[in-house]
C-alpha cells in the first residue's frame, strides 16, 4: 500500500513540474521586470529558436548561443511549443528555459511521442520474445522530461566579427523517460533492455558572419554529442550489449535572408544500440538513422519566433522514411 502510494505521489508530482514551473515564471514575471534585471539587450535573432529538446538553438540541433535576449547581468527566458508529425507518429514537446548573464542557460522540457498504429505491432512482437504482456494500444504515448543545463565556455558569436574564434557552449541533458499510456506494471524500455534515465553531454561551437554569404548574415555551428540516447531517449538509453557512450556529430547552418527570415538544415547523428535482442523483431526496434531537416524561420521581434521544417527521422521503431512537417513556436521575455 505505502509503495502504491509513493509512486502515485512519485508520478504526479513529475508529470506537474514543468508546468507549475513554467506557469510560475509566467504569473511572476511582470513584477520582476520592476527590477531591472529582465532585458532584451541583445540583437535580434541571437536567442536561436528552441530545440525539440528545450535548449536555445535550431529544431533538433542546439547551438552555443543562450537562449532569449538577455545580455551581461541580465535574465531572458523563453517559453515553446513544438509539433512534428511523421507518417505514423505524433511528437509533442513543451517547456522553456532561462538565461542567465548571456553565461548559463537552464531548460525544462518534456516530450509526448504518440506511437500511431505501430502500437499493437509492437505488443504482439514484444510479447512472445520478452515472455511478457506490454498492454500497448493504438494511440499509446511514449513521454519523457528533459533538465538541461548549458553555459557559455568562451567567445562571442556576433561581436567577435574580427576574429574566427567561435562561441563555444558546454551543455548537459538529463532525460527521465515514465513510459506513459502502458498501463499495469509492464515496462516497455524494461522489455527492450533500455534504461529509462539517462544523462547526454554536447560541445557546441558556433558562428555568425554579418557579412556573410552573398552579403547576408550566415550562421554555422557544430557539435559534439556524447550520449546513450535510443531516438533521444524516447526509447530510453543504453541497450543489451553497448552500454558506452557515443560520439555522434551535429551540423547546423542558416543564412538569413533579411532580418527576419532564416533559411537553412540540420543534421544529427543518432548512436544504434542493441535492443530486445539479435533477432528480426530487435533489429528492427534498434535500427536508427540520422535525423535531418530543412527548416525556415521567421522572427518578427525579439518576443516570437516561428520555425517550420520539413523533418526527416528516418527508421523509428521499425518502421522506415518517418518524414513530415515540422513547426515550432518560441516566446521570449
Amino acid at each position: 500500500m505505502k509503495e502504491t502510494t509513493i509512486r502515485a505521489l512519485r508520478k504526479t508530482l513529475t508529470s506537474k513540474t514543468i508546468p507549475v514551473a513554467m506557469g510560475v515564471v509566467l504569473t511572476f514575471s511582470p513584477w520582476l521586470a520592476h527590477a531591472n534585471i529582465f532585458g532584451e539587450g541583445r540583437i535580434l535573432g541571437t536567442g536561436g529558436v528552441t530545440t525539440v529538446s528545450g535548449a536555445a538553438g535550431g529544431g533538433i540541433v542546439p547551438w552555443a548561443l543562450i537562449g532569449g535576449y538577455g545580455d551581461n547581468e541580465q535574465i531572458g527566458y523563453t517559453a515553446f511549443y513544438t509539433n512534428l508529425a511523421t507518417s505514423n507518429y505524433l511528437l509533442n514537446a513543451y517547456g522553456g528555459s532561462v538565461g542567465i548573464d548571456n553565461r548559463v542557460e537552464i531548460s525544462l522540457a518534456q516530450q509526448s511521442l504518440g506511437l500511431g498504429n505501430t502500437a499493437n505491432f509492437l505488443d504482439m512482437e514484444l510479447g512472445e520474445p520478452a515472455g511478457s504482456n506490454v498492454p500497448l494500444q493504438d494511440g499509446t504515448d511514449l513521454t519523457q522530461d528533459i533538465v538541461g543545463l548549458k553555459v557559455r565556455l568562451f567567445g562571442n558569436a556576433i561581436y567577435q566579427q574580427n576574429t574566427w574564434l567561435p562561441q563555444v557552449a558546454f551543455g548537459v541533458q538529463y532525460h527521465r523517460n515514465h513510459n506513459v499510456g502502458l498501463g499495469g506494471s509492464a515496462n516497455l524500455l524494461g522489455v527492450l533492455g533500455a534504461k529509462s534515465n539517462g544523462t547526454s553531454y554536447y560541445l557546441a561551437a558556433t558562428k555568425v558572419w554579418l557579412d556573410g554569404l552573398w552579403g547576408h548574415t550566415t550562421l554555422l555551428d557544430v557539435d559534439v554529442d556524447a550520449t546513450r540516447a535510443n531516438q533521444n531517449g524516447l526509447l530510453g538509453f543504453e541497450g543489451i550489449q553497448n552500454t558506452r557512450y557515443h560520439y555522434e556529430p551535429e551540423v547546423s547552418a542558416g543564412i538569413f535572408l533579411n532580418r527576419r527570415v532564416v533559411l537553412g538544415g540540420e543534421y544529427r547523428a543518432m548512436p544504434q544500440n542493441q535492443l530486445l535482442g539479435d533477432n528480426a523483431t530487435g533489429n528492427a526496434i534498434s535500427q536508427t538513422n540520422a535525423w535531418k531537416d530543412l527548416y525556415v524561420a521567421y522572427i518578427p521581434n525579439k518576443n516570437f519566433s516561428i520555425t517550420v521544417a520539413y523533418a526527416m527521422l528516418g527508421h523509428v521503431a521499425t518502421l522506415n522514411n518517418q518524414s513530415g512537417l515540422y513547426t515550432s513556436v518560441t516566446a521570449s521575455f
